[in-house]
């Protein structure tokens, strides 16, 4: 996926890249919001974040030219604003199709997470599960078992490809899980890393005949049990 971010803070700028990287996003940066649009087409961005505290004057026809090309199937829009944004503008930023609007002044997980949610449809669900995956070694050593939440099945299987963002998992029985919708949340499961019994709550992103999964929610403790595993069964 590629990212356009029309922006002329570099805080601002680092901080959104070092949050979205691990969906495989490359970051093409423009300072000058004239040249981000003269150079849009060769560009072809799947993701755009513009700056309206930056360009005030030229957000809206920024967003309407990248719109022309672009609709919110395609591409997202996401909009940084601060404390001055009225609610007209914010209107003209729902007519125009932008995707979400992000406080620049308070980038924290919370409008970050809103980030990636925009961005994440638009992500090959394959890019950001292979950033830094695995392909499991030892399946006593790594192994899920899923419950549906529809019919409240056990659903067991073999985890293909890991990361600490996610995973892809094909079912011993895909029948089972093709009621799964997108972005359908999972809240039981049980993951087995190494000697560790973890309970994250996974997110179905992509449902084929293998099911792709993030986590959605992990605890910290955890989380850092996971990141340890990975890292040592990737060292071997």
């Amino acid at each position: 996926m590629k990212l356009l971010l029309v922006l002329s803070s570099s805080e601002a700028c680092k901080q959104i890249a070092d949050y979205v990287k691990e969906l495989g996003v490359e970051i093409i940066h423009y300072r000058n919001i004239i040249k981000a649009m003269d150079n849009i087409d060769e560009i072809s961005p799947d993701g755009v974040v513009v700056s309206a505290t930056d360009f005030p004057r030229h957000w809206k026809t920024f967003v309407s030219f990248v719109r022309i090309g672009r609709p919110v199937e395609s591409c997202a829009v996401v909009l940084l604003y601060n404390s001055f944004f009225s609610d007209k503008e914010r209107g003209k930023a729902k007519f125009l199709n932008v995707n979400c609007l992000i406080s620049e002044e308070n980038l924290n997980k919370r409008s970050l997470n809103q980030l990636s949610d925009a961005l994440r449809p638009h992500v090959p669900a394959i890019e950001w599960i292979n950033h830094l995956a695995i392909k499991p070694q030892n399946e006593k050593k790594l192994a899920i078992i899923l419950t549906n939440p529809l019919t409240g099945t056990l659903i067991a299987g073999k985890i293909i490809k890991i990361s600490k963002a996610g995973m892809v998992f094909m079912p011993e029985h895909p029948r089972l899980t093709r009621n799964l919708t997108l972005m359908a949340e999972l809240p039981s499961c049980s993951l087995r890393a190494g000697n560790a019994i973890l309970s994250p709550i996974c997110r179905v992103i992509r449902n084929e005949e293998s099911l792709t999964l993030e986590f959605a929610h992990i605890k910290a403790r955890e989380k850092r049990i996971l990141h340890k595993f990975l890292r040592e069964e990737n060292a071997c």
